[in-house]
């Protein structure tokens, strides 16, 4: 290819103005309302419980049911001189002589059982009533934080999928000052010398996945939550010049606060959100810059099979006798 004298060509470059890295501290405060799906029902009938018996008789007990509670109210009709005995949940709570009642709530029921103590041989006659409240297992989730065991929290899209620092849709920061209002500020630098910066103001706005994880290691529940911030920061970016921002790294941590903390009320909890965001942002301008080059031209492909024929010796293409 024949050389030709370098002249001078006009290339459109990107000019970078300022440059920096911010770190951007975001705390959420969300209020999840629990679970409120629950059922409703009585129990009420008679029973007879033999004296002396060493073996309490079990009224009733649950099976398979979760967060079950209610009221109980044990009337001991008739028992010839003996003394019932309440338990529940395995301890005892009252002693009732013949003619008497016991009532009392639980917000935790496993199993009512009584025994008929005394040295009169006929039974111990009485009515027995509850009425209790529980969740379904099947569309049972969180009913208090006692349910979960952790929580996952991670950046992701407005339907909950997980995105990477590489998506550009990770986060979304947007400028809202426009470039001729910035306001200018006059700082020091590292050597002591004043310089001028400018003040830019940009949205920080994008979606927070929290999972809960119950006791099983299995994922009971998800929420998405949506989060904005705005930040400022300092750049050398005059007038026209345009400000771009990569996400560099995220971190996310979650913090559950009890209910009996706030409003005391049983049916929420609190869930405190912190992200951490590490950007990197720069101010930049297109500009025309003139450089002295040459113009070349691709040169002739070289066919690689037909030089290997050129040079390699006759004898060296002929195969060897077999023996």
């Amino acid at each position: 290819m024949k050389n030709e004298k370098p002249s001078v060509h006009c290339v459109k470059v990107s000019k970078l103005y300022d440059w920096v890295n911010k770190s951007t501290v975001i705390k959420l405060k969300e209020i999840i309302q629990l679970d409120q799906k629950k059922f409703d029902d009585v129990i009420c009938c008679n029973f007879s419980v033999p004296s002396g018996e060493l073996e309490r008789t079990i009224l009733w007990t649950t099976y398979g049911i979760n967060q079950i509670g209610g009221s109980i109210c044990i009337n001991f009709k008739s028992g010839h001189g003996n003394i019932l005995s309440v338990f529940v949940n395995g301890g005892k709570q009252a002693e009732i002589n013949e003619g008497s009642s016991f009532s009392a709530t639980f917000t935790h029921l496993e199993s009512i059982e009584v025994q008929c103590n005394g040295e009169n041989t006929p039974s111990c006659h009485g009515e027995f009533k509850i009425m209790f409240h529980y969740h379904p297992s099947d569309d049972y989730k969180i009913n208090s934080t006692r349910d979960i065991k952790k929580t996952i929290c991670y950046v992701c899209d407005c339907h909950g999928n997980p995105i990477t620092c590489d998506s550009s849709c990770l986060i979304t920061c947007k400028e809202l000052t426009c470039s001729e209002n910035r306001e200018c500020v006059q700082v020091k630098d590292e050597r002591g010398e004043t310089i001028l910066l400018h003040t830019v103001d940009f949205l920080v706005e994008g979606f927070i996945c929290v999972q809960f994880i119950n006791n099983k290691g299995e994922i009971c529940s998800k929420y998405i939550f949506p989060f904005s911030e705005v930040e400022t920061v300092l750049l050398c970016a005059p007038p026209d010049t345009e400000i771009n921002s990569r996400v560099i790294d995220v971190n996310c941590r979650t913090h559950i606060i009890p209910s009996s903390s706030f409003y005391n009320n049983t049916n929420c909890i609190e869930l405190v959100i912190m992200l951490s965001i590490c950007q990197s942002i720069y101010s930049y301008n297109k500009v025309i810059i003139e450089l002295m080059a040459t113009l070349c031209q691709p040169r002739k492909i070289t066919d690689l099979h037909s030089e290997v024929q050129e040079n390699v010796p006759l004898q060296s293409l002929i195969s060897p006798p077999i023996i």
